[in-house]
């Protein structure tokens, strides 16, 4: 086993006590903005002791953590949400109040609720499910081990730290969906991607990409047909290869099937869809893939053909590996805090001052009311700044 260099073991530490001082300044709200809210010292010990360490990790690893470990951080965060929720109960008349000061945590624990649970393995939806039994296929929630893939590792615009869902079983390819989070400074999208797998081609081909439509101004290609070079862009290192893939009985099939993408590399005929899979985009893709492999000429088998890798049963798509460094994931973590006190404070504030102004009480916080207000912008700022260089820092390794 590696050993830790000192910067590692360094972070490390610093991980830790970003944790351990972001739970103090929750704890303390209420000091620094002149309140005295019921049950709040607890609900803070509470979040940050499990709340807060489920939200850093999936700031640091996106979807990657166990089956088990999200379904306990599911259990976790939902657990402080409720007693968060409780609480309010408890507060009588000064309900209202703690409510605004506890709203920006409340979210929180709602989004990473909503983000577990997107990650989460779900079966295969009904309406995929009934497309593929109506055409005799076979419907998966995961990849079956005993599935054969092309051995080629499939060059398609996947992101990191992705999952396989929803998938169907033809008898001479399948289809499936593609899900990862991509990280935008300190905001997640999900991303979906619906992948076609044809038939394993019986040799190896050199690589071939055609693109929906985008205006890259770097297709490798101008076909006779306008209406194709229009609607897609054509990569590849030959364009004689490339004229006689794309006959036009293939441009016809691409064209009806759109907005769909083809690879061929290697034994690999792949068509994809940047969206989700749905009935109506499976029958297309199958059908897409299925009719270009039926059609390839046996003149292109024949020159340009090769002797293809062994099949697999194992997934690859051909991405630069992924490195996550500790300093990485400790700029992120940073970048949440400052975010999780920006917010806090301020709905501190706010709420400190409501319950002033309706309640005819003196309005005394601990420090000047602009400083704090300064000390709201600079976190929020901190946040973002750490956001922009946790994406920097990931671009950079990537």
């Amino acid at each position: 086993m590696r050993r830790k260099s000192f910067g590692e073991q360094l972070l490390g530490v610093a991980y830790l006590l970003i944790l351990c001082t972001t739970g103090i300044a929750l704890i303390l709200m209420p000091n620094l903005v002149g309140a005295d809210w019921p049950w709040w010292t607890s609900n803070m010990v509470m979040f940050a002791v499990l709340g807060l360490p489920v939200i850093a990790l999936l700031s640091g690893l996106s979807v990657g953590t166990a089956r088990v470990g999200r379904w306990i951080a599911v259990v976790v965060i939902a657990g402080v949400a409720a007693r968060i929720v409780w609480s309010l109960y408890d507060a009588g008349s000064r309900a209202t109040f703690l409510a605004i000061a506890l709203f920006p945590l409340l979210i929180l624990l709602a989004l990473g609720i909503l983000l577990l649970g997107y990650s989460w393995p779900w079966a295969t939806t009904r309406a995929l499910a009934d497309a593929a039994q109506a055409r005799g296929w076979t419907a998966y929630r995961e990849l079956p081990p005993d599935l054969v893939l092309p051995g080629t590792a499939l060059p398609l615009p996947v992101g990191r730290r992705w999952v396989v869902r929803n998938v169907i079983r033809t008898p001479d390819g399948a289809a499936f969906e593609v899900r990862w989070l991509e990280w935008r400074g300190v905001l997640c999208r999900r991303r979906r991607l619906a992948v076609f797998v044809g038939a394993r081609l019986p040799k190896a081909l050199p690589w071939l990409q055609v693109v929906p439509g985008r205006a890259l101004t770097r297709s490798d290609l101008d076909l006779e047909s306008a209406e194709f070079n229009r609607s897609f862009d054509v990569l590849g290192e030959d364009s004689r290869y490339l004229m006689a893939m794309l006959q036009p009985r293939a441009m016809q099939i691409l064209l009806d099937a759109r907005p769909l993408g083809l690879v061929v590399t290697g034994d690999a005929l792949v068509a994809y869809d940047e969206q989700g899979l749905t009935p109506e985009s499976l029958v297309r893709g199958v059908t897409a893939v299925q009719g270009f492999g039926a059609m390839l000429p046996g003149h292109v088998l024949d020159e340009w053909g090769t002797r293809p890798p062994a099949a697999g049963s194992r997934l690859r798509f051909a991405m630069p590996e992924w490195k996550v460094s500790a300093g990485s994931i400790v700029v992120r973590v940073l970048a949440m805090s400052f975010g999780v006190i920006a917010l806090a404070l301020a709905a501190a504030l706010l709420a400190a001052a409501a319950e002033s102004q309706a309640r005819d009480l003196a309005f005394e916080p601990r420090y000047p009311v602009w400083t704090l207000l300064v000390a709201v912008l600079v976190l929020a700022g901190g946040a973002v700044g750490l956001g922009y260089v946790s994406r920097a820092q990931g671009s950079a390794v990537a």
